[in-house]
């Protein structure tokens, strides 16, 4: 279906889960009658032409006549796993939606528009035939009500979920006992409010930036996130303020029951933290296999963050001026990609880390790495040759 024909359907004045139910069952009679409509390219002549008493019908008439793709194009889910959403919220108590004619479907169906746009929140409005300031007002408790009714979609692997993402990293890379990996990329916002330095935000440019720090499991699916520090602090300083780093630090046997995680050369290599070796032009066979490994590591969850930013374009542009509300709506779009988005396939060949920091061992603080983590980067690298064929043989 047309574009066009989209745009209607976001045009139409109101709409709610009753008329949708009894339009499920009259479908075919409805689309005959938006056949004989003839839609012009023009949504809003076309509306003017249709009686005020028509349009709940148009409204409904669109919504059955776009196809799963058309729907999934504009909104990142289908008809079915939004109506599951609506279902979900609809028993919240929603404060912005008290408005006449303004249902739960209308305040889900607005959302997902704006987060899966780069369009401004007054030509979002326009569509749905609202104040602006409700839109901005209804997304931000959207993204509340997300976060915490759906806290759970993302949640840190343990038991057989922790073993099966060590299985699929050792036998999609061939890295051994490799829990989660760790990605990185910034989130744009407006000069935070809410902050103690908000100029901790700014960049050279004279932009405000969070950076969103995520670990995945072996499919991409987003394990921990965090999206509430200064774009310009280090990788490791970020991680080490987050809840995965303080774990690390305190308990890391509770938290890896005896794997690791893999990053970058910004993060500090620890026994449980790996990294790849630093490359001085002298590296042997082993070790730069090793690193070729780490990489498509990595390359999954920096797949999943490029996939999140091309679903939901808001994260490029979030107009916030507060952190507390830019981490929100961040985390609420990986929510949603847990949820509704597994089937997506992981662009793993698209390695968009926007980072470029120094590696830990060279900053004035930094280091070559703890003992342990020495050595057991250094025995994973001297068994990669060794274990090919039995890898092969173990899980094809």
């Amino acid at each position: 279906m047309a574009l066009e024909t989209c745009i209607v359907f976001l045009l139409a004045d109101s709409y709610d889960v009753e008329d949708f139910l009894f339009f499920k069952k009259n479908a075919n009679r409805k689309r005959r009658t938006l056949s004989r409509m003839k839609l012009k390219t023009e949504p809003s002549d076309n509306l003017q032409s249709v009686r005020e008493d028509d349009k709940r019908h148009v409204f409904n008439a669109v919504l059955q006549s776009l196809t799963i793709s058309d729907f999934k194009s504009h909104f990142q889910l289908t008809p079915t796993q939004t109506e599951d959403l609506v279902q979900l919220l609809a028993p919240c108590k929603w404060t912005v939606i008290r408005e006449e004619r303004w249902t739960v479907w209308h305040a889900v169906l607005a959302s997902l528009w704006a987060l899966s746009t780069q369009e401004s929140y007054h030509s979002v409005a326009n569509r749905f035939r609202i104040t602006e300031s409700l839109i901005c007002d209804q997304l931000d408790e959207f993204c509340t009500l997300v976060a915490s009714h759906l806290a759970n979609e993302i949640h840190w692997p343990q038991g057989e979920e922790a073993e099966m993402s060590v299985v699929g990293f050792f036998s999609n890379v061939g890295l051994p006992d490799t829990l989660c990996v760790a990605g990185t990329c910034f989130i744009p916002c407006e000069k935070p409010i809410d902050v103690p330095d908000p100029e901790a935000y700014r960049d050279p440019n004279g932009s405000y930036s969070v950076k969103l720090m995520a670990f995945c499991n072996h499919k991409g699916r987003f394990t921990y996130v965090s999206a509430e520090h200064p774009r310009n602090w280090h990788n490791s300083r970020i991680l080490s303020a987050t809840e995965v780093g303080k774990a690390l630090q305190e308990d890391p046997v509770a938290l890896l029951h005896g794997k690791h995680i893999i990053g970058n050369s910004t993060f500090a290599l620890s026994e449980h933290f790996l990294t790849p070796f630093p490359d001085y032009a002298t590296l042997g066979q082993k070790k730069v296999c090793y690193n070729q490994k780490v990489q498509s590591s990595l390359a999954v969850a920096q797949g999943s963050i490029h996939t999140l930013r091309s679903c939901f374009q808001r994260l490029r542009c979030l107009q916030q001026h507060s952190v507390c509300q830019t981490s929100l709506a961040v985390k609420t779009c990986c929510i949603l990609y847990n949820k509704f988005l597994k089937t997506y396939n992981v662009p793993v060949d698209c390695i968009e880390d926007e980072v470029t920091q120094k590696p830990f061992h060279e900053l004035p603080y930094g280091h070559s790495g703890s003992l342990g983590g020495i050595s057991r980067r250094q025995d994973i690298a001297a068994s990669l040759g060794r274990t090919t064929k039995k890898r092969k043989c173990m899980y094809n």
